[in-house]
């Protein structure tokens, strides 16, 4: 198994990369890419001896050529655990040069099947005025109004897209449409919705009520939303123009958090109180400590290591995108010690975060990162390190940039000494890691 849910496949010498395929089979497959030297793609279109990991996709859509958004509905949720365990532990050993065994762990939730969990989305209008996704490494749109994975507030909104009859309807074939679940909040009354929206900065509201209930009257621009489940059927009431002031209200351990529809919020519902559990764990910070929050985002890990140093201890937190950091200033306002900077992360913004009297000198207690997918890269390693925390929190999205990372803080004489992974996107090879470093 390689990372991207491809299994390594040779052929007179050339890799071949296989999707649709579980290692130890032996499939029939279809050449879709020859434009490397290197290696060639392909798809697995028969199944010639079959894995007994290997069951029935439940999503129709999820077939060779067809939509590319699940790698592994082909396998087990056990077996996707593992195969994605396989990969952490293989990016470790060949780019950070360690031997770890890691579990990937799952998340709580009212059915283990991995469906029905993704509660923000981007599709693309089709043809016929409905939305779907894309096909793997294509701009080809599969019409998707059934998507499994689908959190069921948008299932029920991309089924009967009506809403893309009004007056926000994408304009052309391909076009994204971004949706996320939500609750609305009005008058002390709640009730469950979808923003959308078809443009940057400009977002909808679709109600929606209990099948037969009564037809909900339109909201007020402002109105605050909460994302959550639905607790039964419900059908589509149609989009109110918001004028852009919809606010997602999202609730981690009794803290609200406000946010811009926009803002990056982890996608499964029971994602972000995961990682606030591991994250806060591993970073042990005790009052009167100072932390650095990078990629702070929206400020969920802020909130929480601002608790665990109280007024006495300061947590300074850095975010590039300006609306994250808007929603985090709400969001956090009865945390004064916290310090939001709206700044990019770079080796000189690190370097310069608490001073340079603090250089070397124990001016950072514990620091906490999550950076994208990239990773946070040799130089940013070295800035933070430099500032000598006694322990380092890293999250990560993707196994082959939390090991180089790890890689450089060896150079800077700190060592991997805990490690979590969970199954945050099942159906996908895509895992979370919640990495802990600290002085050698």
């Amino acid at each position: 198994m390689a990372h991207h849910g491809l299994c390594v496949a040779r052929t007179d010498g050339r890799v071949v990369f296989v999707r649709h395929a579980l290692p130890g089979e032996r499939v029939l497959a279809r050449i879709t890419d020859v434009s490397h030297d290197r290696y060639w793609r392909a798809d697995a279109t028969e199944i010639l001896v079959a894995s007994p990991d290997r069951v029935e996709p439940p999503c129709p859509h999820a077939r060779p050529g067809q939509c590319g958004g699940c790698d592994w509905q082909h396998a087990t949720l056990d077996a996707q655990r593992r195969l994605k365990a396989t990969v952490v532990e293989d990016s470790l050993r060949r780019i950070a040069g360690l031997e770890r065994a890691v579990r990937v762990e799952p998340l709580p939730a009212k059915a283990d099947d991995g469906l029905g969990w993704r509660t923000r989305m981007r599709f693309a209008r089709t043809p016929d005025g409905g939305v779907g996704l894309r096909a793997h490494r294509s701009h080809q749109v599969v019409a998707t109004p059934d998507c499994r994975i689908a959190h069921p507030s948008l299932a029920q909104v991309i089924a009967d897209p009506v809403f893309l009859q009004g007056p926000a309807a994408p304009e052309r074939t391909g076009q994204a449409v971004d949706l996320v679940a939500a609750k609305l909040t009005e008058s002390g009354t709640t009730s469950d919705a979808v923003a959308f929206s078809t443009s940057s900065g400009s977002w909808q509201l679709v109600r929606l009520r209990p099948e037969g209930g009564p037809e909900p009257a339109a909201p007020e621009a402002g109105a605050a939303a909460e994302s959550a489940g639905l607790a039964g059927p419900v059908d589509v009431a149609g989009p109110v123009d918001v004028a852009g002031a919809v606010e997602v209200v999202e609730t981690v351990e009794g803290r609200s958090f406000r946010l811009e529809p926009g803002v990056f919020w982890q996608v499964h519902p029971a994602a972000a109180a995961t990682l606030v559990d591991a994250v806060r764990t591993a970073a042990a910070a005790a009052p009167g400590e100072t932390a650095l929050d990078l990629y702070s985002g929206a400020g969920l890990f802020a909130a929480f290591l601002a608790e665990a140093v109280g007024p006495t201890g300061r947590v300074i937190a850095m975010e590039s995108d300006e609306a994250a950091v808007r929603s985090a200033a709400r969001s956090l306002a009865d945390l004064p010690w916290v310090s939001l900077r709206s700044l990019r992360v770079t080796p000189a913004t690190v370097r310069g975060l608490v001073g340079g009297s603090d250089r070397q000198g124990g001016g950072v207690d514990v620091a906490v990162l999550d950076p994208p997918r990239t990773g946070a890269g040799r130089e940013v390693m070295a800035e933070l390190l430099g500032h000598r925390p006694r322990r380092v929190v890293y999250v990560a999205c993707d196994p082959a940039a939390l090991a180089r990372d790890v890689a450089a803080a060896a150079e800077e004489g700190y060592r991997l000494t805990a490690l979590r992974a969970f199954d945050l996107f099942p159906m996908t090879s895509h895992v979370e890691c919640v990495a802990t470093l600290e002085p050698a």
